[in-house]
């Protein structure tokens, strides 16, 4: 079961990262709260500089600080896990996303990278409530079948539970994709077709079941 959480922030620099809360998680156990942020050079291929945050994780089992926090919000599993993502970079290279797993108590962050196959501009790369699995839009840029579709992986195997058809994109500079999840697996990922006018392909179903129901949407999702 996902614990309820309550993300604190300072002035407007806590906006990105806490659009996902509600006011009735205030009564939270875990508090994740935005110490500062700062601006950087971004991993997003179009821009030239991000807002990266500094967050602390405060729990029954003690208080942490995550440096390099980037959006969507962590997601609290169980009052013993926060799973999220942040951005590092090695020497002078672009910096590159990573999942972050901080257990509760341990005091220890533990960082694995992002899917390979994640298409390089999708922004909404999001962990399931259960902290099982994460959904996103990928990219097949093979010459037999390109485009986008929509995927679901195990977070721990890395294993594919769910997978779109492909064929989708845009031609543009901005990500127009979009996921959402529903406790405590159920997902839906909208996948934009613009290059073909076909609105936008949407994929939901049950990670835990493999169910998937695929459909077309004529009007952008607003599911932030």
């Amino acid at each position: 079961m996902r614990a309820r959480v309550t993300l604190i922030g300072i002035g407007a620099a806590a906006v990105a990262l806490s659009g996902a809360c509600s006011r009735e998680n205030e009564r939270a156990t875990t508090q994740i709260r935005v110490i500062d942020s700062a601006y950087t050079e971004s991993w997003e291929p179009m821009e030239d500089t991000g807002t990266v945050y500094r967050i602390e994780v405060v729990s029954p089992l003690g208080a942490d600080t995550i440096r390099n926090v980037i959006p969507p919000a962590p997601v609290v599993v169980g009052d013993t896990l926060v799973i999220g993502l942040l951005q590092l970079s090695e020497d002078s290279s672009t910096p590159q996303r990573q999942i972050f797993r901080l257990r509760l108590g341990r005091h220890r962050i533990e960082t694995s990278p992002i899917p390979d196959d994640v298409w390089p501009s999708y922004q909404d790369i999001l962990v399931s409530p259960d902290g099982r699995y994460i959904a996103y839009v990928g990219e097949d840029t093979t010459p037999a079948n390109p485009g986008t579709y929509a995927i679901v992986r195990d977070l721990k195997t890395g294993q594919i539970a769910v997978r779109g058809p492909g064929g989708g994109g845009c031609d543009c500079d901005e990500d127009y994709n979009h996921a959402r999840w529903f406790a405590p697996d159920s997902f839906e990922i909208a996948v934009a077709h613009s290059n073909s006018g076909a609105g936008w392909q949407r994929l939901s179903g049950k990670a835990s079941a493999a169910r998937v129901h695929v459909d077309t949407l004529t009007d952008e999702p607003d599911w932030h």
